[in-house]
């Protein structure tokens, strides 16, 4: 069985589903080195995504078993696709990452039950069809799961405006001008998110753990400064409470 299955793994009638597996590593790997240095890709990918402007009413989760009207939610069909699949509750390399290996596998096991079953494997676009329909409907239903338990890191872009003049604790990594780290803030309401953060001055290195004040924004990253005032930190806050 170990032999058939690697064997199959690697000919021509898996060579897409391999490849997605592959490359799911590929990513993963990347994401990993980038925390190293304190480059996270996820955040890169997300920052540089279109915001998805959806109700935050309207729950669009893949547990519910329901007929849900895109057009009544006031959503098109490709926004609705994309909340359906958590784009915007989730990473979307994490999102990535779990589509490609569900994919991948999926696509081997279908395959590999073909050829137990019938002794050959089927045609690649046969293969394809449940392979899609598994992977999206399982991506969609991490997806949701995941974003349940995991912080609330997305701000729109109202609320990064209100983050400016906040002191910031950088959490992962050092900010240069040429790096950028990612930071812990609080809003005005008690809301804590998580944003990029590169130095106001390039010749200015942020350490992990510094506290910043956040003093501009460019293209979704935070500008900031060492926090020039004590009065302010978000530690003392903590302390007095």
């Amino acid at each position: 069985m170990g032999d058939e299955l690697a064997e199959l793994i690697f000919s021509g009638e898996t060579y897409l589903f391999t490849l997605a597996i592959f490359v799911m590593l590929a990513l993963a790997l990347l994401e990993v080195v980038g925390m190293i240095f304190g480059l996270s890709l996820s955040g890169l990918v997300d920052d540089a995504l279109p915001d998805l402007e959806v109700d935050a009413d309207l729950d669009i989760d893949a547990d519910i078993d329901a007929d849900v009207s895109v057009d009544a939610a006031g959503l098109g069909p490709i926004e609705g696709f994309l909340a359906w699949l958590a784009v915007g509750k989730v990473p979307f390399i994490v999102l990535l990452i779990i589509l490609l290996t569900s994919f991948g596998i999926t696509g081997i096991l279908v395959q590999y039950a073909a050829a137990s079953i019938a002794g050959a494997t089927l045609p690649f676009w046969m293969a394809l069809i449940p392979t899609v329909i598994v992977s999206f409907w399982f991506t969609a239903k991490t997806g949701h799961a995941i974003s349940r338990v995991m912080p609330k890191e997305e701000t729109d872009a109202r609320s990064r405006d209100a983050l400016i003049g906040e002191v910031a604790v950088l959490t992962l990594g050092n900010a240069t001008k040429a790096l950028q780290a990612e930071a812990r803030v609080t809003d005005s309401f008690g809301t804590r998110h998580y944003v990029q953060v590169i130095p106001d001055q390039p010749d200015t290195t942020l350490m992990q753990g510094d506290e910043v004040l956040l003093v501009g924004l460019k293209d979704s990253l935070f500008t900031a400064i060492p926090n020039p005032h004590a009065n302010l930190s978000p530690r003392q806050d903590t302390l007095t409470n």
